[in-house]
């Protein structure tokens, strides 16, 4: 395993740590990581976020900053079945490595702060991440709902901003070879600072990365935000969607040329995956 710059490795036990120099007594020390206290929200300075999982939200010492601490679990079929408990390749380390050379190639994504392995028996294990929230913010989903409850003219203009810079960040993400495992609108973070509005890109658990990405799995990974838009009826219209392809694809010859052909490729989804959500979310 490559310890990657500004990074040190810990082992204690069956525990493995990847963590930032700069933050190791603290990581090092917070025992309480794993613990039902942070989950129950029974430590009085640790706040929740809550989605499908509880990720607790810790605060950094020092400083006004916190850490957010993911727990991994499985979704989908094996949720109830595994659980918290993986097999093989180590996740939380391919996560933050990532995440790094994400943020080295100037992709919008949180701080990476360290990564934990729990060993349990032979390959099976279970993994943290631990990153610096991003604050005042929320997922894409959550922010274009609460824009469409506001002024339409405001709407309108906070809509195009948001549509420019996510086709902005997700194109530099594409052109520096990654692939993002699960692309949608609640792995985007809006961060509202008044007359600025930045946009992260989080949650690169499956990702991958490359030399180059290819037009197809550019397309494929463009189809996978597409859908989630459709799942979890994002309030985006047809313009919207125009809109956002148009900025993704200016300066790129090969989709300028044919950009009714992919924006259909991007937009069509399988009737399975109607099927899929009703039985696993």
């Amino acid at each position: 395993m490559k310890i990657l710059p500004q990074f040190e490795k810990v082992v204690k036990g069956k525990t493995t740590i990847l963590v930032k120099d700069s933050y190791r007594d603290q990581i090092v020390s917070q025992k309480v990581a794993l613990s039902r206290k942070i989950r129950e929200g029974l430590h009085p300075e640790i706040g929740l976020l809550r989605g499908r999982n509880i990720i607790p939200c810790v605060p950094i010492k020092g400083s006004n900053e916190r850490m957010i601490i993911k727990h991994y679990q499985h979704g989908g079929f094996f949720r109830k079945i595994t659980r918290d408990i993986f097999f093989g390749n180590l996740r939380p380390f391919w996560e933050l490595a990532i995440l790094e050379a994400a943020s080295r190639k100037g992709v919008p994504v949180p701080e990476v702060i360290a990564a934990r392995v729990d060993r349990i028996f032979g390959p099976l294990y279970k993994g943290e991440i631990v990153y610096k929230e991003i604050p005042d913010s929320v997922n894409l989903l959550e922010y274009l709902k609460r824009l469409n409850e506001g002024l339409i003219k405001e709407k309108i203009s906070q809509k195009r901003k948001i549509i420019n810079s996510l086709a902005e960040a997700i194109k530099k993400m594409h052109t520096s070879g990654i692939y993002h495992g699960d692309l949608n609108v609640k792995n985007v973070l809006i961060q509202n600072m008044g007359k600025e509005i930045r946009v992260y890109l989080v949650d690169f658990d499956c990702s991958k990365i490359r030399d180059k990405l290819t037009l197809r799995a550019r397309v494929h990974n463009l189809a996978r935000f597409n859908r989630s838009c459709e799942k979890w009826e994002a309030p985006i219209t047809v313009t919207d969607k125009l809109r956002f392809f148009l900025s993704y694809s200016k300066g790129d010859k090969l989709l300028e040329s044919n950009l009714r052909k992919y924006i259909r490729q991007c937009s069509h989804f399988h009737w399975g995956h109607k099927i899929y959500w009703k039985l696993f979310g």
